[in-house]
């Protein structure tokens, strides 16, 4: 535990404010709205996320939350105290607990603030520019890789940075995956205030570049002038199915969701989708099926056990399905209380019960229970099936993951999921507005433990057997490299 204690006292060294920091002219919290601001949020994650103490024992919360108190000596802004209590809900190591800043504040951004002028993507560990928004425009910086900025290097920074967001457990590739885009310009704002220029070495340019923040309307400007000619790639099927060879298929699940499919995809039921698709796969043959679930970021609980029903027999695929209370009163004796609940009534009364502790969990017997499916399909499939998995896969997208990693029942390429090994904290959130300063915090209140054998360090996702990380022309270009490596290996082995 003292090792724990010490490396917090470091985390939170790092997240003090500085005099010279500028966040913006935002209207000043008073100091004592804002520690009882803290005081709810320390209440409602401690009582209503069940998960909270899953990777992060509750006695260094309980410090970092002391240190973070004794930050507050004085009236702050929102982005100020914001800087200060993001990684206090990083801590739950779920990265379904999220944090919103108010409307009002990106409204204020996007018009009178100053970012990096980048649009950037992390392929690995390694930077790279994708679209250039600077005042530089003779230099073609487009897939070019930054090798520091004033002075730190981008692990460095990310070290620092992702401290502002959770990730599951104790994965890092999320932390690069989740900066790309803006928001590692947005993120790099949000930990180190307004800068007027920034200080970037590209790898290949000798001396280093100074660049101007710019804002956001300069930046969109500059991005329309410059990138008018590039074709935006087309939006894939959220459900894909292609047969590649007389021996080889490709099934794409993009998403869980039943409303997103209902809506996006042209196929709009996964259930019937998987039926036409297997029945097609055995009536060709298929000896070996491609699953990608890269882009699968959960949706509808139960469809992730529908999909595996293909391939695996049926078990107990959780452990436990548990919500630490029905209802938490959060309630520090200045604001109004805050109520979280968490079960409907007619789902509390017939597939839950209560333990002797006050939790809830679930039951076998009613609505989706803890098995891994409900019913057997037709058209099982019995050959080699290759999965291919990247740190967007989460959530349900990783339970399937999971299930088939702990079953032994596919080989797995690309990079580590997003979603944890163990399971995670989702389901029912309820969203927690601290009063004073308007912060949203979405809190999850089902813990999923999952039934999985130990074959992962703890707290990690689902590695890769074979890990594929695309170059910057196959990212740019759309190109799925993952499944390419998987075409070439099969190639070799004819």
């Amino acid at each position: 535990m003292k090792r724990i204690l010490i490396v917090l006292v470091i985390f939170l060294t790092t997240i003090q404010i500085l005099p010279a920091q500028d966040f913006g002219n935002f209207p000043k919290i008073k100091k004592e709205k804002l520690l009882n601001d803290l005081d709810l949020l320390y209440q409602g994650l401690d009582k209503f996320h069940t998960g909270m103490y899953w990777y992060t024992p509750k006695d260094s919360i309980d410090f970092a939350f002391e240190k973070a108190k004794s930050k507050i000596t004085a009236d702050l802004n929102v982005l100020e105290f914001h800087k200060i209590i993001a990684p206090l809900v990083a801590l739950s190591r779920e990265d379904h607990t999220n944090v919103y800043l108010p409307d009002f504040v990106g409204e204020k951004l996007n018009s009178e603030m100053r970012f990096l002028p980048f649009v950037v993507v992390f392929l690995g560990k390694e930077l790279y520019i994708v679209k250039n928004g600077s005042d530089l425009e003779n230099i073609d910086l487009e897939g070019k890789i930054i090798e520091s900025i004033n002075g730190e290097t981008p692990t460095e920074i990310v070290e620092k940075i992702g401290n502002l967001f959770a990730s599951d457990g104790y994965i890092k590739t999320v932390k690069y995956s989740d900066l790309k885009g803006f928001n590692f310009s947005k993120y790099y704002f949000y930990f180190n205030g307004q800068l007027n220029q920034f200080e970037i070495k590209i790898k290949g340019i000798n001396e280093p570049l100074i660049i101007k923040s710019q804002h956001i309307k300069t930046i969109n400007e500059h991005f329309k002038s410059r990138y008018k000619d590039k074709i935006e790639e087309k939006e894939k099927d959220l459900l894909e199915f292609r047969i590649l060879n007389d021996s080889t298929a490709y099934l794409g699940i993009h998403s869980f969701s039943n409303s997103d499919t209902k809506e996006k995809s042209k196929e709009k039921n996964l259930k019937t989708f998987l039926e036409n698709s297997f029945r097609t796969i055995n009536k060709n043959n298929i000896k070996t099926l491609i699953v990608d679930v890269s882009e699968n970021g959960g949706g509808t609980e139960g469809n992730e056990g529908l999909l595996y029903s293909y391939f695996g027999v049926n078990y107990q695929k959780y452990k436990s399905v548990k919500a630490k209370t029905q209802k938490a009163v959060l309630n520090n004796g200045i604001d109004k209380p805050i109520k979280l609940k968490t079960y409907g009534l007619i789902e509390r009364i017939f597939t839950t019960k209560k333990e002797t502790d006050g939790s809830i969990v679930r039951t076998q017997s009613f609505g989706n229970g803890l098995m891994a499916f409900k019913k057997e399909p037709k058209n099982k499939f019995k050959g080699r099936v290759y999965v291919i998995i990247s740190p967007i896969t989460y959530s349900g997208g990783s339970e399937f993951s999971n299930m088939m990693y702990t079953n032994d029942l596919a080989t797995f390429v690309g990079q580590e999921t997003g979603g944890g090994y163990l399971g995670n904290t989702s389901g029912y959130s309820q969203e927690l507005v601290l009063p004073n300063s308007k912060i949203e915090i979405s809190i999850p209140a089902l813990k999923f433990e999952m039934n999985v054998k130990p074959k992962l360090p703890f707290g990690s996702g689902v590695k890769p057997h074979y890990e594929v990380i695309p170059t910057f022309e196959q990212y740019i270009n759309g190109e799925n490299a993952s499944l390419k490596y998987i075409l070439e290996e099969l190639q070799k082995k004819k």
